[in-house]
């Protein structure tokens, strides 16, 4: 059963609505990009969306992600999966509790002691089926790492918001780290360089002003969904897909929102 749910977007003294709506299923986590959708459950499974259903994929796994880089995943060993052809392929002896494909044709995540790390472009390119590419050191201890086309942006274990300068597809470590004002439990960058988080009261944000010029935007912008509690958030192609405390999933069309 889907309902519809009022979301109110306050912005210096303005408000706007748009709609959301209830998503059958329940998930812990799931991203959407390159026009796809895909999450996991609480035992592992694997689902991704095929018009107004979810549809299982084969495979157990705790994290997955979708992007320019393809589609990965890790399990709860933290192997290192990528989807190719269909099926899961282990590609790795490196090990991850959490990955991210939205990069510029670059994977990167975080292991079990927050190292954040990530695999160049061509080191990607490779990772087929028994190779072991060799994951680059970013430097610096993050719980969660997510990147766009204009660059990543980490949380670390202190929730505290840092953006890494100058990543590119031949260089994904970049070159140093700025950091952004707020308490994150994560943060996730669209396709389209959009930038959205989770607060650590569990409350759902926007970065404003983000464009390749200024890649870190200006300031926050709180939406309100009713009283909705969130744990992942993910944006894709003009729609807004969270996940909240309760495991519950939601859709927003947010045309209105920018």
């Amino acid at each position: 059963m889907k309902a519809s749910i009022v979301l109110l977007l306050s912005v210096f003294g303005a408000s706007y609505a748009t709609s959301c709506t209830d998503v059958d299923g329940s998930l812990k986590q799931l991203d959407a990009g390159i026009g796809l959708v895909f999450g996991v459950n609480h035992t592992g499974a694997v689902y991704t969306r095929l018009g107004d259903s979810w549809i299982q994929v084969p495979g157990s796994l705790r994290h997955v992600t979708v992007g320019s880089a393809g589609i990965w995943g890790v399990d709860q060993q933290r192997t290192i999966f990528r989807l190719i052809a269909g099926s899961w392929t282990a590609i790795s002896s490196s090990h991850l509790m959490q990955i991210d494909a939205g990069g510029d044709q670059f994977v990167a995540g975080v292991d079990q002691f927050g190292a954040t790390l990530c695999l160049n472009k061509q080191e990607m390119v490779n990772a087929v089926q028994n190779s072991t590419p060799s994951f680059s050191s970013v430097g610096s201890r993050m719980k969660y790492y997510s990147c766009g086309p204009q660059g990543c942006w980490g949380v670390t274990l202190a929730k505290d918001v840092y953006f890494r300068v100058n990543v590119n597809p031949t260089n994904c470590i970049g070159t140093g780290w700025t950091r952004i004002f707020g308490k994150f439990q994560m943060i996730e960058v669209g396709g389209d360089g959009r930038v959205f988080g989770i607060s650590s009261t569990k409350q759902l944000y926007m970065r404003k002003g983000v464009t390749s010029d200024k890649p870190t935007g200006w300031g926050w912008t709180k939406i309100q969904i009713g009283n909705l509690r969130f744990k992942h958030v993910s944006w894709d192609l003009g729609q807004l897909w969270l996940v909240t405390d309760e495991a519950k999933i939601v859709r927003c069309s947010s045309e209105d929102i920018f």
